[in-house]
């Protein structure tokens, strides 16, 4: 969908937009801008709009239906049933409306949507504290007979009366209809009567001002406005609200519906107004009481609410595809959400392969710069700093954190105002990128990783020794504890030499880059040369690397987890898939991933716990946790829905 655009003036033949304007207007932008949905509001406009071709690219939204108590008159009925037939989606103010077209037009109602009335975010309580304790009414909008102005006025000089501390705060200069006569009388008494100031035409701003320095809210109106058939909500009752002033109503089913039907300032007669108000201005308790139930009822209102209530219809206009691009050197922990999303048919998916953590074709990713709507940076390494540094307005930029970034120079060169949302891969790691990089908790979404429940949940091979077979997937680098793991296996195969140790990695030899750092090829000369001294080397298996890991599960009992560090350790929660029992050294964040009665403090617990163990493979039901938490069918909904989401605000 297309940001919202700054347009010519359009020029009309009067003061006011006629039906033949605002189509010809309607039109000519159409064509310019290709627009995915035209929303407008006005009964008489939507009549016209919903013969055109676009027909069913138009919402309406139409308030002014006139009808007699709960009945639509006939003609108007009619029009109505054309409209709804001829478009996709028809917006109505409240629940109220709603029922009363279902049932006049003899319809589904399918069509519906709730489009409440929206309240600028500026109508918001800043404090606990709404009371100005100044004994202040405030009134703001129009002058019309129904809305009671004269009612208010007179109502005011009896309150007066009573305490001479009233006052009443009064915005606006529309007179209409009756009181368009009575104008100068009117302002003369606004003008002259003590206590009231009347402020005449103001911005939005000093109305905001004058709600907030006022007590309570006016917006008592006539029976023939105000009653059980009312479909229409007064917009002035929500400002007011949103600012925690209890607001004067009339007690009808929509306020019901809205404020509760223990509300107390519900009024029928100007004498219950009277003495509502003072009861509320002279009890404390009550005024804390009725504030925060108005203010609660009236958040809902908010344009924030209002989208999220509406982004569903609104997206469903977009029939275009969104681009996302893959960028990162490593895509082993998110390729099934690669895959997913390759055969989504509302995406389109380019994949930039970095070689390194700060190495790229620079060409090929201005190329997909420039594709793309969403980037997915797979690592917060060079990538993340590259694409938050060359980012096109209108982009969304996602950044996905493992924990290895923590260690690097990279998160301090990103251009942190350029990544619109970072996804960390479990709670400990997420407060341990706030807590370092001082990275704003509102930046970050936790999405666990991902696991491919149906290839990892084989059975088990039948007479394998499983109870003795324990299994480590991954022994490079030192911090993964390989020592560690040898020492659990030797105290087992002390107690029982049917133990065997497992373990699937690739070795120190394959990695050029292990033999190159001195600490690193001690520590394995020194654990190999202790294997093939052990009187248990011949119960020590190495499987090679690949991916195959779910086969090799089928024979392992225990799968270890070593580390001294981790962001997350897959292997172990596959294992759980496969039915294998996870026996965790409690590093950091463990807990926030890992059910607590498979963590422990060192080797002697860890060992103790695999050989007290009873392995019973007919009867072990540890795959519901990871299938509970970690289904990646699960996991690429979150992602989907963090891109979707992403994709859709507007700049």
């Amino acid at each position: 969908m297309k940001l919202i655009q700054h347009h010519d003036v359009i020029t009309t033949r009067s003061n006011r937009l006629s039906i033949e304007d605002a189509i010809h207007a309607i039109e000519k932008l159409d064509g310019q801008n290709k627009y995915h949905c035209i929303i407008v509001r006005g009964f008489d406009l939507a009549k016209e709009l919903c013969l055109k071709p676009y027909a069913q690219k138009v919402i309406p939204y139409i308030t002014n239906i006139k009808y007699t108590g709960s009945v639509i008159n006939t003609e108007d009925a009619y029009a109505l049933q054309k409209i709804y037939h001829n478009v996709t989606y028809f917006f109505v103010q409240t629940e109220q409306a709603r029922e009363l077209l279902v049932e006049s037009l003899n319809v589904d109602g399918q069509k519906f949507r709730l489009l409440y009335p929206m309240i600028p975010e500026e109508f918001k309580v800043v404090d606990s504290r709404p009371r100005v304790k100044s004994n202040t009414i405030v009134y703001s909008g129009k002058f019309a007979s129904e809305w009671y102005i004269e009612e208010m006025l007179n109502i005011f000089a009896r309150l007066r009366a009573l305490d001479l501390n009233m006052k009443l705060n009064i915005a606006g200069n529309k007179f209409q209809g009756d009181l368009a006569a009575k104008k100068n009388e009117l302002t003369m008494r606004m003008q002259q009567t003590e206590g009231i100031s009347w402020t005449g035409a103001v911005s939005r701003s000093a109305v905001i001002d004058l709600v907030r320095n006022s007590d309570i809210g006016f917006c008592w109106r006539s029976e023939s406005i105000d009653n059980d058939s009312s479909t229409e909500l007064s917009t002035k009752l929500l400002e007011y609200g949103r600012l925690g002033k209890p607001t004067i109503v009339r007690r009808t089913k929509l306020h019901e519906s809205i404020l509760g039907k223990d509300y107390f300032m519900y009024a029928e007669t100007e004498d219950e107004v009277v003495e509502k108000t003072i009861q509320i201005m002279n009890n404390a308790q009550l005024y804390r009481q009725e504030s925060r139930k108005i203010q609660e009822a009236c958040n809902k209102f908010g344009y924030e609410e209002s989208y999220k209530r509406i982004k569903e219809t609104l997206w469903s206009f977009n029939k275009d595809k969104i681009n996302v691009v893959f960028a990162g050197h490593d895509f082993k922990f998110i390729q099934s959400a690669i895959d997913y999303f390759v055969v989504q048919p509302e995406y389109e998916v380019k994949i930039d392969p970095w070689t390194g953590h700060n190495k790229h074709n620079e060409e090929h990713s201005k190329h997909c710069l420039e594709w793309a709507d969403v980037i997915f940076c797979e690592w917060g390494l060079g990538n993340a700093v590259w694409y938050s540094n060359h980012k096109i307005k209108g982009q969304k930029l996602i950044v996905r954190m493992h924990r290895q970034e923590i260690e690097t120079v990279f998160p301090v060169n990103y251009q942190l105002d350029n990544i619109d949302h970072i996804v960390a891969i479990s709670p400990y790691i997420l407060e341990e990128f706030h807590r370092v990089l001082k990275i704003p908790r509102s930046k970050f979404t936790m999405i666990y990783n991902m696991i491919n429940i149906k290839k990892f949940r084989k059975k088990k091979i039948e007479n394998a020794d499983i109870q003795f077979n324990v299994g480590i997937c991954g022994i490079i680098p030192s911090l993964k504890g390989f020592d560690r793991a040898l020492n659990i296996f030797e105290n087992l195969w002390e107690k029982n030499q049917r133990y065997k140790l497992f373990i699937k990695s690739k070795l120190p030899h394959e990695l050029p880059w292990v033999l190159k750092r001195e600490q690193e090829k001690l520590y394995y000369d020194n654990a190999f040369s202790r294997i093939e001294q052990a009187p248990w080397k011949n119960n020590v298996v190495f499987d090679p690397s690949g991916d195959d890991v779910n086969e090799w599960f089928r024979r392992i009992g225990f799968i270890l987890s070593t580390s001294e560090y981790e962001s997350f350790h897959l292997a172990p929660m596959e294992g759980m898939v496969s039915g294998s029992i996870p026996v965790i050294f409690n590093w950091p964040g463990a807990e926030t991933i890992y059910p607590k009665k498979y963590i422990f403090e060192n080797e002697h617990e860890m060992s103790a716990f695999i050989f007290e163990s009873k392995y019973d493979v007919t009867s072990i039901d540890i795959e519901k946790y990871p299938i509970t938490y970690f289904d990646e069918n699960k996991i690429l909904k979150e992602i989907k829905r963090t891109n979707r989401y992403l994709s859709s605000i507007f700049i």
